[in-house]
């Protein structure tokens, strides 16, 4: 990826990441003197990582409001990222860079490395399939799929009738319902498309070649028509899945996002109950 970025994107990108370096550094100094004058760090990183997550929580909300005058949603969106880099740093240093102990701890521990795995595995996301999208063929909307679908399975089901009208021969129709009908009836292959294998496309189109040798011209013609349809259901499918995973990983990262606020926030209410407050 960073080959195809222009000189001042990379310019943008060491910017970025020098200065999540500088605030990693600065966290590292606060956290180290707060523990020379022995004031107790657990508290004091703990409430500054809370505030955080809330803030990298409002995130979302900022995309649910998109006509406030808060900066655009791409400045949003690297803030957000690089403020995810940084809270996992301060989560780090918060608990001394050791594996919990207790069942809350735990559990705390658990919930925050799944926020952050999601948050990683939804930026790799962001950054690669959008490109792939694009290089597989036409982009589509996706709420738009399903009428895009039925309106393909018309197409090939009108080229179907009209082999049997003008060859009568029912050839195609019978491999259309033996082979093809299944395959534009619903979406197929979401997992072949998404690990980027064009196998089950490639098993129907040497099918469809097979079956060229015991047709006539005219028969031909029409499975070169029917071969349009299924490479454009292909891209369909693949729309679908690539577009589905950037959509619907939020209904994962979202949730989880706000049982870590909860779980923070009771711990850190039972942190401050038992010592009493900050000092």
């Amino acid at each position: 990826m960073a080959a195809t970025l222009t000189r001042s994107a990379r310019r943008r990108l060491w910017l970025r990441a020098g200065l999540l370096a500088a605030a990693c550094v600065l966290a590292w100094r606060w956290h180290h003197d707060l523990a020379i004058a022995l004031r107790p760090t657990s508290v004091t990183t703990g409430l500054a990582l809370l505030g955080l997550c809330v803030a990298l929580g409002l995130f979302n909300a900022r995309k649910k409001l998109p006509f406030l005058p808060l900066l655009r949603a791409a400045i949003w969106t690297q803030v957000h990222v690089y403020a995810g880099w940084f809270a996992v740093f301060l989560f780090l240093l918060h608990t001394g860079f050791r594996a919990p102990t207790g069942a809350f701890e735990t559990l705390l521990y658990t919930v925050f490395a799944l926020v952050a795995l999601s948050g990683v595995f939804g930026l790799w996301l962001s950054r690669t399939l959008p490109s792939r999208l694009t290089m597989h063929g036409e982009n589509v909307i996706y709420e738009r799929i399903p009428a895009l679908r039925a309106k393909l399975q018309r197409e090939a089901e009108a080229l179907v009738l009209r082999s049997v009208e003008e060859t009568r021969s029912s050839t195609i129709a019978d491999f259309y319902t033996a082979r093809l009908k299944g395959y534009f009836d619903r979406p197929r292959d979401s997992l072949h498309h998404l690990l980027r294998s064009g196998s089950p496309l490639k098993s129907v189109l040497s099918e469809v070649r097979l079956l060229e040798r015991y047709t006539n011209e005219r028969e031909r013609a029409i499975l070169t028509e029917l071969t349009a349809c299924l490479r454009a259901k292909e891209n369909l499918d693949f729309q679908r899945a690539g577009q589905g995973l950037l959509k619907y990983w939020l209904f994962v990262h979202i949730p989880i996002t706000a049982s870590l606020l909860l779980l923070g926030a009771l711990h850190g209410l039972l942190v401050l109950y038992y010592i009493g407050g900050p000092r």
